[in-house]
Formats: structure tokens, sequence, C-alpha cells
């Protein structure tokens, strides 16, 4: 049975008697319902199916059949049971007549005549109490399809989900994940939730159960705490509750009661797992720290050759300096010059290591020879200070795979450390040798051997909490330190204990350590204490005999013709400095201070060389290289970008906009000697 679709009720009048039915069908027009009327029961029976009526006017006399199997009939078919019947009868019915017609199913009994306002009125409270009715049942079927609703969502969440009633203290809903948390059944924590509080951690037992206690009072709380799980893994848990009150009544007693403080009507609450994010928070803090530190490392390492930097260039700027005075500004300038160029070195190593990016060449490399150059490296350093050098190193051979520079590198920095850290007229060695492990001489069949050096100073040494955090620059400092006491790392005291300049042992080492990793080997530190020295050792493996094949010298550099160069660089300094560094070497100089003016003086000049700088303004070094490539007049001359972008991705953009070379920022005498041979041969 359809629905009524229209908003004024529908009533069927069933009366077989022609006068009373007109009688009430005026009534109930006058009332505002809508009428349909039926003479017998079994047209009524058709018309309830087919129309629907809001209610049935039934009168328990009929020709065919009564009122009364008419009212049966339709409250035993599911499809008309929902229809009310209001029935009447002639006056004088006895109350059996009125527990027959109740009996049967009739929502109503009128005895006629009656008046229009009692008919009226019957009809009305009808319909209002089936309107309430199907409010009710609206109602339910909303309040359980949400609560199926709300039970999924709080099922699919990680978190934990509860509603509380605060009179009894009992939990009235707690999504099943909380079982799991506290190790106890859905019905013991349903009957008393205080069982979760023997899963927090007994530190904070004690500000949860408060915190629980004023939850109580008001339905508010935020609080985070530790708790330990069944399995006895720890995490950390953020609680929270908030009150649920009443819509309160008309005059406004629960708002007012509300205001006074009475405890709410539920408490419905969430906990949540907030292990990592509080884990990547403090790790995040932990990273701000570090890198504060490093940068603060960072800019001790370099005030060290800044200062003596100013000082040189104060003297040269007295009016009158002395010979004397000029040739050590010189000297100074140019030993921090190149202090400044290897820390800046260190650290784009150390950030192409942490990228991927460093590549080692595989030679076979004999270990002495990279000892040998890295003491000669480290010389000036070691007389500076009035250090004495014990360098025992065996007669064989001791063959390493890896990249001579690098490991030149390693041993260099190693000894540039321990002479930083050595008061002057210290001692410092290096043992190199095979490893105890090994036997002393290696067949040539042996493979797996090590080669192990060691490199030992008698300078102020190394506490305990720097050896374990010797090769990270951003290790966090040990509380146990002094130094941590006063707010800096144990790096950072250790440096202001020596009264000799250094480089630091954050950037260095840390360097030295990656490159020992790249080669296959391990570093290790010791020192028994604070000014006892330190001892650093490398261990490499061997590359086996059969594989060894000695490579023979390389010609020495030959010495370059006059050329005819053009410097372009906006950096006034920059480019004075390497004018009178050309033209000490015996070359013409063209300088421009930009593009525009190096394309013009290009054309009349005809350099056999430019070095040109990348990062100008308005023209930059690639637009002004692309031009150059256009003119005659260059054909032939070799385009050199000079610049302080030094990156792999810089070089291969500088030789993709048509540089032949790429050279960065500063170049020695050098480099540029090498360079101008390169040119030379090419032109041979």
């Amino acid at each position: 049975m359809k629905p009524q679709a229209n908003r004024t009720p529908l009533i069927l009048n069933v009366e077989d008697r022609e006068g009373p039915r007109y009688v009430k069908s005026r009534i109930l027009h006058r009332g505002g319902f809508s009428v349909i009327e039926a003479v017998t029961g079994h047209s009524a029976l058709s018309l309830v199916r087919q129309h629907a009526p809001s209610l049935v006017l039934l009168s328990a006399k009929l020709p065919d059949i009564s009122g009364l199997e008419v009212c049966r009939l339709l409250k035993e078919d599911p499809q008309t049971a929902r229809t009310l019947v209001l029935l009447t009868s002639p006056g004088l019915a006895q109350s059996r007549q009125r527990v027959e017609a109740l009996n049967c199913g009739a929502d109503g009994y009128l005895v006629e005549p009656a008046e229009p306002e009692e008919l009226l009125s019957s009809i009305q409270a009808l319909l209002r109490l089936r309107g309430a009715e199907d409010a009710y049942h609206r109602t339910s079927r909303a309040l359980h399809e949400h609560e199926d609703m709300f039970r999924q969502l709080a099922e699919s969440l990680a978190d934990v989900v509860w509603i509380l009633d605060p009179a009894t203290r009992r939990l009235l809903f707690a999504s099943s994940s909380l079982a799991t948390v506290c190790g106890h059944s859905a019905e013991q924590l349903m009957e008393d939730p205080r069982l979760c509080l023997e899963r927090v951690t007994p530190a904070d037992r004690a500000r949860v159960e408060a915190a629980v206690q004023n939850m109580l009072r008001d339905g508010s709380m935020d609080i985070e705490f530790g708790l330990t799980l069944p399995s006895g893994e720890p995490r950390e848990v953020r609680a929270r509750a908030f009150p649920v009150r009443s819509h309160g009544s008309a005059d406004g007693t629960d708002s007012a009661q509300a205001a006074a403080g009475s405890p709410p009507l539920r408490i419905a609450g969430i906990c949540q797992d907030v292990t990592l994010q509080n884990r990547a928070g403090r790790a995040l803090h932990d990273e701000e720290r570090r890198k504060d530190q490093f940068l603060a490392m960072l800019a001790h390492e370099l005030r060290n050759p800044l200062a003596p930097l100013r000082s040189a260039a104060d003297l040269l700027q007295q009016l009158a300096p002395t010979r004397e005075d000029m040739f050590r500004a010189r000297d100074i300038i140019g030993r921090q010059v190149h202090h400044l160029t290897r820390l800046v070195d260190e650290l784009l190593d150390i950030a192409r290591f942490n990228q991927g990016r460093i590549t080692l060449r595989q030679d076979l490399v004999e270990l002495r020879t990279a000892l040998n150059t890295a003491v000669e490296a480290v010389r000036p350093v070691l007389d500076g200070y009035r250090h004495t050098l014990r360098l025992s190193l065996p007669e064989q051979p001791l063959p390493v795979r890896g990249d001579l520079v690098r490991l030149t590198q390693i041993f260099s920095n190693l000894l540039q450390n321990a002479a930083a850290y050595t008061p002057a007229g210290g001692v410092i060695s290096v043992e190199a040798g095979f490893d105890d492990s090994a036997p002393e001489t290696i067949p040539d069949a042996v493979s797996g051997g090590q080669v192990t050096v060691r490199v030992r100073d008698n300078g102020t040494g190394l506490s305990e909490a720097l050896q374990r955090q010797l090769f990270d620059p951003l290790a966090p400092p040990d509380p146990a330190a002094p130094a941590a006491r006063t707010g800096e790392s144990d790096i950072g005291a250790h440096a202001r204990s020596s009264a000799f300049p250094h480089d630091g042992p954050g950037i260095g080492l840390t360097l030295v350590q990656k490159l020992v990793q790249l080669h296959g080997g391990t570093i290790r530190a010791f020192s028994a204490g604070p000014g006892q020295g330190s001892t650093f050792t490398v261990t490499l493996p061997v590359e086996p005999w059969q594989n060894w094949h000695p490579g023979s010298g390389k010609a020495g550099p030959r010495r370059s013709v006059p050329r005819r160069i053009l410097v372009v660089d906006d950096n006034v300094d920059a480019l004075e400095a390497m004018t009178m560094a050309l033209q000490a070497m015996g070359h013409t100089v063209v300088t421009a201070p930009d593009g525009p003016s190096a394309l013009a003086r290009a054309i009349d000049a005809r350099p056999d060389l430019v070095l040109l700088d990348l990062g100008m303004p308005a023209m930059d070094g690639f637009e002004t290289v692309r031009r150059l490539r256009a003119l005659p007049e260059l054909r032939g001359a070799r385009l050199v970008a000079l610049t302080g972008f030094g990156q792999p991705e810089d070089r291969r953009r500088a030789l993709a906009a048509g540089f032949d070379q790429h050279l960065v920022k500063p170049a020695d005498l050098d480099a540029l000697t090498r360079l101008l041979d390169e040119l030379d041969q090419q032109q041979a």
C-alpha cells in the first residue's frame, strides 16, 4: 500500500444509509478533511487498498458484511494493518459490543448519533496518536542508524573512543581497542574503567588519577602519560575528554545547573597513541639543537683563519710596512687562504658523501706513497709547531685498492689534527704495517689481509665523551661532560683548551671517517684521558699481490708559453688579484667587469684563453659564453668557467652551456699552470 501523498488527511466514510452518510461527510469536509465514501464492506476494503486513507470511519452495520468483519480483515492484512479504524454504532450499544469492536482491532469506538465536535475530536485524537507513533518510530530508526554508524566509525579508528556515565562511573561505550591496550576484557572494563590505570607508568599514575578526578567533576581532561602494553612495550598516550550535557528545559534550568558546576550528563573521550609523533618531535628538536651546535662549531672554524687574515690585511694597509712585514703578511695570507679552501672543500666532500655523489678511483695504491705525500703536505705545519715526527714504514710495499688523492687526504687530515692538538715541541708518530692477525710477510696469493696505520701524539688527549662522538660534528653533548653544563659541546670545550690555531676535529675527522669507510676500512680513536695524548688507527683491506702492478712516474709539468687571457668577473678584488697572478706568470691580461664588456673587448683582444665568472648581474656567465662562442674572433679560444659553484650539477651545466672546462674558486697557481699546460699541449 502506497503512503498517502496529499497533506490533507483522507477519510473513508463507510455507511450504507444515505442520510447519515451525507451528514458525516459534510462534518468531515467542514473539519478540513478530504473524504471518499463506500456503502458496502467489500467496497470499503477495495478503497482502503487503493487510496490508503488516514482513517476509516466505519459503520458497524453494513448490507454485505458487518463492520466488525471489515475491521478484522483490515487489521489482519499487512498491507492495511496500520490503517486507523473508528467504528461507529447506533445508540444503546452495549459494553459487549465495544469489547468486540476493540478486539477486532478498532482504534476507537463512537456511539451515534454523535455531536460534530465529538466526531471531529475523536478523529483528530486518533490522527495525533498515529503521528506520535510514526515520529517515535522514525526517531528510533534514526537513533539505531546513528548508533550503528558511530560504532563502525569508532571501531575503524586506531584511537580508543569511549563514553562514560559520571554518575555511576561506568563506561557506556568503549571501542574494542581499549581491551587490547589495557589487557582486560571489555566486560571488566565496562564495569570498572579504573582497571586502565594499572597500565599507566608508575611515574605518571598519581598525575593521571588526579586528572581523572577533575574530569568526573567538570567533564574535561587533556593529559599525556606513559603506558605499558600487555606485551611490555612502552607507549605514550594523549587522553582527552569533554562533557556532554542535555539541551536543557524551556526555562533554562539545566543551563543554570551546568553554570553552577553540576556534573555533566555524559563524558566522551578519546585516547590517542602519540608515541611516534612525540619521538619525531624530539628527533626534530635534537636535529635543530645539533644543527645549532654544528653552525657554532663552523663559525669557530671559520673565524680561526679569518682572524690572521684580517691582521695581515691591516698590516699591509699601514702607510709604510717594512719589507719583512710584507713577507710575513704574504705568508700568513697564503697559509690561511689554503686553510679556508681546505675547510670549504671538506664541507662539500661531506655533503657529497651524504648525497652519495662521491666516487673513488679504484687504483692499486702503494700506501707508503700516500703516507709520504701526506707528511710532505703537513711538514710546514709540523715545523711551525716545532713538532718531532717519527715515521715508521715497512720495507715491503703496502698495496691497497683505492684513490691515492683521497688516501693522502685521510692521513694529512689526521696529521693536521694531531699537530693542532699537541702543544709546541710535541712528538707525533706514524706507524704502518700489516695487521697483527696477518703474517709478517704476505704471500702473493693472500687476500683479505689488513694494513694498519697508527697516528699517535702526546697532545691534549680525549675524554670518554668526546671519543664516543668524535666523528660526528652534529652529535649531542654527553650530559655528564663538564662542557654540557655550560651549554657547549665537548668538541667546543676541547677546541678551546688548545692555545694553537687548528681546523678542529668536527669537520675534518668526519670526512676522514667517511673516506675510510668508502675504502672498505675502519678508523678508531683512543685516549687514556685528557692530557695523555691520542691514537688514531686506520685499517684498510690489503690488495692481493698478484694484482699489484706499480705504475710509472708522471713527467713534470711543462712551462707554459705567454698567452693573451681575458678575465671576466664582477668582483673587483678577484679581478685584480687574478690579473696580478697571471701577469706575474708572464701573460698578457685583458679584464672585463661584466658580460657586455667582455663581448666588446674579446673582439679586439682575440684572447687564447677566457676565464669567465658565472654569477654576474645583467648577463650571467652562461649567456656570455654562448655569445662568445658565436664570435669568429674567438674561434679556437679556450673558454673556462671560474666560479664558486662547485657541485657536479654546476660542472655539467657549465659544460653544456659551451665551456671547455670548469674551475672552482679560489684557483691557485698550480691549477692555473695545469690549465695553461693543457692549452699548450692541445696547440702543440
